[in-house]
């Protein structure tokens, strides 16, 4: 069995990657064995490939973070068939096949999209994390309004019925900010809070934080008491400024956010609701993610290459056929 393994740290990441053979993995008990048909490279692969990631792993080591398939064995204790469609949120997936545990993988209708399928366990299930636990008709403002994770969270607060203010470094995409349900768009600045608050029409109760830096200091201070503030990128800096004295007198909770952990703390009943909404986002064409090439498997130093070229659009997906029949 193939799998695609980061050997070295090194400036230029194709150089990084070997594709070896290994043992086949052993399908668990309460679990199954996944034939994995696609995987997408995200910029936190490039990071541990290029030596940069927070996380230090003991070479060699396996690559990916996300991706889908189907079940091709499943254990005698397992609530899951062969034939079913998972999405895949760790584990490094770019493997031809994959052994899991029932509760560590997310099922899917077996008619999704399964390159679509293969990216929502990143930049879509963060969005939904993010939004847990907020009450109905909720508040929330959030920087970094373009990204791919805050345009996540607007389709998503619209669907839901929360309100959600988008902070960007410009105006110019303020029209499409609102089209995709932005309540409003402000520009970043050192006034910031007193715009949200403004803008809001009512007490801010969560801010999304993408960029660290000052920036957290601005989102914080436009959140109400008793609200909470969610630390999730670092987009400008490594690290969260804060006013001191608002920290120490204020009741606003400041937490960072894990998609892993936040994954691994809910239950499977909550994630198989989760996987609906994010089929039903994929399905209204809210989060379809474009797809710039794919390569097979044993390409993925061709692949990692191109993705790694100026002005690429959509992301490289590395693909591998079905192993069962999907008619």
């Amino acid at each position: 069995m193939r799998r695609v393994f980061y050997t070295t740290p090194d400036p230029d990441p194709a150089r990084t990657v070997e594709v070896l053979d290994v043992d086949e993995p052993r399908c668990p008990d309460a679990g199954v064995l996944v034939a994995v048909e696609a995987r997408p490279i995200n910029p936190a692969d490039l990071l541990l490939l290029t030596g940069r990631h927070v996380f230090t792993p003991t070479l060699p080591a396996s690559v990916g973070i996300e991706g889908a398939g189907r079940v091709i064995a499943a254990g005698p204790t397992s609530r899951l068939r062969v034939g079913d469609v998972v999405a895949l949120p760790r584990g490094g997936t770019w493997a031809e096949r994959l052994a899991y545990g029932d509760d560590e993988v997310l099922p899917l209708p077996g008619d999704v999209d399964i390159e679509q399928a293969a990216m929502l366990c990143v930049n879509p299930f963060t969005a939904v994390g993010l939004l847990e636990g907020l009450p109905d008709g909720a508040t929330i403002a959030l920087n970094a309004g373009t990204s791919a994770v805050s345009r996540l969270v607007l389709s998503l607060a619209r669907r839901r019925g929360l309100r959600a203010l988008a902070v960007v470094r410009d105006a110019r995409s303020e029209d499409e900010l609102l089209a995709l349900g932005a309540a409003a768009v402000l520009v970043d600045g050192d006034d910031l809070a007193q715009r949200l608050r403004h803008a809001a029409g009512a007490p801010i109760v969560r801010g999304l934080d993408a960029v660290a830096g000052a920036a957290s200091g601005r989102l914080f201070d436009s959140v109400a008491e008793g609200g909470d503030l969610i630390v999730y990128g670092l987009l400008s800096s490594s690290k969260v400024e804060l006013p001191a004295a608002n920290l120490v007198f204020r009741d606003v909770t400041v937490r960072g956010y894990s998609r892993l952990r936040c994954y691994a703390a809910m239950s499977p009943e909550r994630r198989a609701e989760i996987g609906a909404e994010l089929v039903a986002l994929v399905s209204s064409g809210d989060a379809i993610t474009p797809i710039a090439a794919r390569y097979p498997l044993e390409r993925a130093r061709e692949a990692v290459a191109h993705h790694e070229r100026p002005g690429r659009q959509g992301k490289i997906l590395l693909v591998s056929p079905p192993a069962l029949p999907t008619g």
